[in-house]
């Protein structure tokens, strides 16, 4: 990653910035977490930050995940815990892209990063509008990426 790219992360405060921890069970026969693992990490991510901004509860925002994908930048151990974090890179009716990464725990260096499309969709999983204060949310995290 370039010293660019790393700048336009640092220029857009994140939707989340949650610290994950791997486990031992984490690692492949070689010690590396086993990249897999990752998908999980961002997901616990995901659900934090629903928590957090009040978004899970007596109505949630309910999302399906359409479509995910990760470029993996170095190695990780387990010991060290990682700090996933995402933006806005577009946001549609009733779905957004995020793009999603994880750094090392002090934020200064890629692990791994992609992109994740979601949709809004309610209890009969029927894609539905993002509106108000979620659709605030989302576009406070609006990454430029033709900077």
């Amino acid at each position: 990653m370039s010293q660019i790219d790393m700048e336009r992360y640092q220029r857009v405060p994140p939707l989340f910035d949650v610290l994950v921890e791997p486990r031992w069970g984490d690692q492949d026969s070689l010690g590396h977490i086993n990249h897999v693992n990752y998908f999980s990490y961002l997901e616990e991510a995901r659900v934090r930050w629903l928590e957090a901004d009040g978004l899970w509860g007596d109505q949630p925002f309910l999302l399906v995940l359409a479509a995910i994908g990760l470029n993996f930048r170095r190695e990780w151990h387990h010991g060290r815990p990682l700090r996933a974090r995402a933006w806005l890179l577009k946001l549609g009716n009733s779905s957004f892209q995020l793009r999603q990464a994880l750094f090392t725990d002090d934020g200064s260096e890629l692990v791994a990063e992609g992109d994740a499309t979601l949709v809004h969709v309610d209890a009969q999983h029927r894609a539905t509008p993002i509106e108000g204060r979620i659709r605030d949310i989302l576009q406070a995290s609006l990454l430029d990426v033709g900077a």
